[in-house]
């Protein structure tokens, strides 16, 4: 024990004088973790949409204004042309086209259903499957609205009359930082451990320090575990930062469950990923 607490106190005193090292292991885990989860956001707004009524009643005005007033949609155009409104996805200029057809209303009201043609600009995978969810959604709605006023229509039966409303339990308002923050921090240990684990022994065959150590009267699991339990402490010190300082601190999420259980699995990890930055670092020559 002795001679590993001298190679531990040799290997903290290194990491600490690296001025290079100090930066990426404190200060840029927690910048990443205040920046990324702000910009991991898969919520889709100001969805350009351009509307093309042929109608021009009032039940088309009606769509037209629930349809304006969400957060997620820009009314770009407004047309009776269809041509020009796929001009307009063609130009990159709007990324959804309505088209509400001729008789929209009286089909309506004599027919009790309609008929909505949706256009998508799918070059963009991810606007157009989002952008036509939150679409078909407010239409639903709007189906919705008009059989709760007593008009007994059918015009969309995929609103109907039973909805199942999912509950979630870990994020009730569904916060994508909350789905974000945990995620990211795992990564920025797995950094913390492997790379500078890795980085740490490379950069000794570089100087040549790790002659000295050679062939100094130690043995293997003493140069092992001197190697690996300072980024261990380490990787905890990041993990608790992120945890509590950034997480909780910054937005609001609260550890459920046992800590103890969350630091063992913890430890597991990083002893798994510094096993993997050691195994890199004896085959890699240079930094």
């Amino acid at each position: 024990m002795r001679t590993l607490r001298f190679l531990l106190q040799k290997e903290f005193k290194q990491i600490f004088r690296n001025k290079a090292i100090l930066p990426i292991i404190f200060l840029a885990p927690i910048l990443q973790l205040l920046i990324l989860p702000l910009a991991a956001d898969y919520e889709i707004k100001n969805i350009n949409l351009f509307v093309v009524d042929q109608d021009r009643s009032s039940a088309s005005k009606g769509l037209i204004s629930s349809i304006s007033n969400s957060e997620y949609f820009i009314l770009y155009g407004y047309g009776s042309s269809m041509r020009e409104a796929l001009g307009a996805i063609e130009g990159e200029k709007a990324d959804l086209v309505l088209e509400i057809p001729h008789g929209f209303e009286r089909t309506l009201v004599r027919e009790q259903k309609g008929d909505l043609h949706l256009a998508i600009n799918a070059i963009n995978g991810v606007k157009a499957n989002m952008g036509g969810a939150y679409l078909s959604q407010i239409i639903q709605s709007y189906a919705a609205g008009i059989q709760m006023h007593g008009m007994d229509l059918k015009a969309f039966p995929e609103s109907g009359f039973i909805d199942i409303l999912p509950s979630f339990w870990y994020n009730p308002n569904f916060d994508y930082s909350f789905f974000m923050v945990p995620g990211i921090l795992v990564i920025l240990v797995t950094m913390v451990g492997a790379y500078l684990c890795a980085l740490n022994i490379v950069k000794e065959k570089e100087v040549g320090t790790i002659e000295q150590i050679n062939v100094t009267p130690i043995k293997k699991s003493h140069f092992i575990l001197g190697k690996l339990l300072p980024f261990l402490f380490i990787g905890l010190i990041v993990f608790s930062i992120g945890l509590f300082l950034v997480g909780y601190g910054v937005y609001g999420i609260r550890v459920e469950g046992s800590l103890g259980l969350l630091y063992g699995y913890l430890v597991l990890f990083l002893l798994a990923i510094l096993g993997l930055g050691l195994l890199i670092s004896t085959l890699a020559q240079t930094q």
